[in-house]
């Protein structure tokens, strides 16, 4: 059975944890995600993998370089050069149905996936003021004309490791990270949202 990172931290609301308002920015936990590392060989040349086959398995196109894709629930995140993350939600049955992940290694010449749900947590951050939360603690340029919808990278937030995407124009962003420093970016998160907890019209 996978550890819960942070079923000490997860609010009377299934997944919320306590972070600016409603207004402003919300942090929300996403507990029990599936996710894949999905790997296909790239030519010698380092041009692009053939990905057809994987494509037509998974029902979604896997997103170019610095970008993230989906279909339904089910999010792919580019990686590097012929590397993804799948995720998508744990509904009490395997997100990934056995016969899906051999599916998927066995199309092309060479492919790989492999369950990493016990290794990383999975949050979002959402709301006005997400994208300046996320600026205390990120050296990523988060101007919609540099990072907006469709957009992910692996970047360092709070001297953590995440990968970090943008899902939405609210905007959304989803935050993969390792599950040993799931507490602290949380922690850190939290913080950096305090000077966000009134909005506008809630103000005193």
């Amino acid at each position: 059975m996978t550890v819960d990172p942070l079923a000490a931290r997860r609010g009377a609301v299934a997944g919320d944890l306590a972070a600016g308002s409603s207004a402003t920015v919300a942090l929300h936990y996403l507990p029990w995600r599936t996710l894949l590392e999905l790997r296909a060989a790239t030519a010698e040349d380092g041009s692009r993998a053939d990905t057809g086959g994987l494509e037509s398995v998974l029902g979604l196109r896997l997103p170019p370089p610095g970008t993230v894709s989906g279909v339904g629930e089910l999010l792919a995140v580019w990686l590097g050069p012929g590397w993804w993350l799948l995720d998508a939600p744990d509904t009490g049955e395997a997100a990934f149905e056995p016969d899906l992940v051999h599916r998927l290694r066995d199309v092309g010449r060479r492919s790989s996936a492999v369950d990493v749900s016990a290794g990383f947590a999975v949050l979002e951050l959402a709301g006005p003021s997400a994208s300046a939360v996320l600026a205390h603690g990120c050296s990523i340029d988060l101007h919609p004309q540099a990072f907006g919808p469709g957009r992910s990278a692996r970047t360092m937030l709070a001297k953590a490791q995440v990968v970090l995407a943008q899902t939405d124009d609210v905007p959304t962003y989803r935050i993969w990270v390792r599950s040993s420093f799931a507490r602290y970016l949380v922690a850190w998160l939290v913080d950096a949202a305090t000077e966000y907890v009134a909005g506008p019209s809630e103000a005193t």
